[in-house]
């Protein structure tokens, strides 16, 4: 034990958290007080040298006020370890990640991030808290959110839950930004995660859909729930994303000219785009409008008919999941195959790159062509293509 440290049995430390400051005047005059290391739970020592006067008894008088000082701010709660070179190393996991939602939901009210954010951060969060409760760890302070701690964290995560490697590497990306924001905020010093590196991840389990579970889709899904075949024929003729598309409201339509038009305040990229309604997709989408108000949410929270109430993005993923049940229809085929399936679709029919990138609002055609499929075996465009040498 150094000898800056007092060690107390810890029935009797938990009640202590300082012990009172008193001049000691030896060959030297010094001010000595403990206080508690809310790390360590142990009492250390902290001295001060008060100034040097030449009237000793105004050197007695004004060291007398020093200790009267020191030991009314420790009677108050304060602690001289608040007042380290990183004063906030010492605030509360509990202040920080209440800071963190709070300034994350103040980016969604002003555009800058969408209210999906908040949701996959809360979850991320209570992931962490659920670590916690699960091994008796009693995160208390933010300087504990260390590197061990989240290698730990991470560890469980894929070793212990079972967890993909995307859900790993997701995890990891999240810690990353959250670490990031508590070095900016000075409630650390180096973000822990930066020399860890993402497990290599296999492809998507999102598939094509194939032309046999199309026609089981087409045939079924209607009767299912019809105002939910319109929004799945939305997003596979128009490409247009979960989010998106419970914000689309009927006045962002225009039947006439074929087009539906997404402002920037409910698009991914934050920029007014127009995507092309093609003519099989025309009749539905009039049927399903044709008695709705302009300021109509398209898919409302009644069952997905135009309405006042918007639907929560996450509740046309559990539509989906009992849809595939309710059809038999093979997990590999989800949601986003329907986007992914209309863009591969329109590449078949031999529709120009640029105009499939615009429809799909990528940003340049090398994102479109990620989601081209690859022939399994010859193309049949280069087999009957005539090519001659000579």
């Amino acid at each position: 034990m150094s000898n800056s440290e007092l060690e107390l049995p810890r029935q009797q430390i938990v009640f202590v958290d300082y012990i009172p400051a008193e001049l000691r005047v030896n060959k030297e005059w010094m001010i000595v007080y403990y206080a508690k290391n809310p790390l360590t739970n142990k009492l250390e020592r902290f001295r001060k040298r008060p100034p040097h006067l030449a009237n000793k008894r105004e050197r007695q008088r004004h060291a007398n006020r020093i200790v009267e000082s020191i030991n009314q701010k420790l009677a108050e709660g304060w602690s001289p370890f608040t007042e380290s070179t990183h004063p906030n190393s010492f605030k509360t996991y509990a202040e920080c990640k209440e800071k963190f939602i709070e300034l994350t939901e103040k980016e969604i009210r002003d555009g800058i991030k969408r209210e999906d954010t908040m949701r996959t951060y809360r979850s991320f969060l209570n992931m962490i808290d659920t670590y916690c409760k699960d091994k008796r760890i009693k995160l208390t302070f933010v300087l504990e959110f260390n590197k061990t701690f989240v290698f730990n964290y991470l560890d469980w995560i894929y070793y212990e839950r079972g967890n993909s490697p995307r859900t790993y590497n997701n995890h990891m990306l999240f810690i990353r930004t959250y670490c990031n924001y508590m070095i900016e905020r000075g409630f650390l010093k180096e973000n822990p995660t930066l020399l860890m590196v993402k497990k290599r991840v296999n492809k998507k389990k999102r598939q094509i859909i194939t032309p046999k579970i199309k026609k089981v889709l087409a045939a079924k899904l209607p009767a299912f729930n019809y105002n939910f075949y319109v929004l799945c024929m939305v997003m596979y003729y128009c490409m247009i994303r979960r989010t998106e598309i419970t914000k689309l409201k009927v006045e962002h339509i225009n039947i006439f000219k074929c087009y539906i038009f997404i402002p920037g305040e409910i698009s991914k990229n934050k920029k007014d785009q127009f995507v092309s309604i093609p003519e099989e997709l025309i009749h539905i989408l009039a049927g399903h409008i044709s008695s709705a108000a302009n300021d109509d949410y398209v898919f409302s929270d009644n069952d997905y008919q135009p309405g006042k109430m918007r639907r929560a993005p996450k509740k046309v993923t559990d539509t989906w999941s009992v849809m595939q049940k309710a059809l038999n229809i093979p997990s590999e085929f989800q949601l986003y195959s329907l986007k992914d399936t209309g863009l591969d679709d329109l590449f078949e029919l031999g529709i120009p790159s640029i105009a499939i990138r615009d429809q799909a609002r990528h940003w340049d055609l090398k994102t479109t062509e990620m989601y081209i499929r690859r022939n399994a075996g010859g193309d049949q465009h280069i087999i009957k293509s005539g090519i001659k040498f000579g």
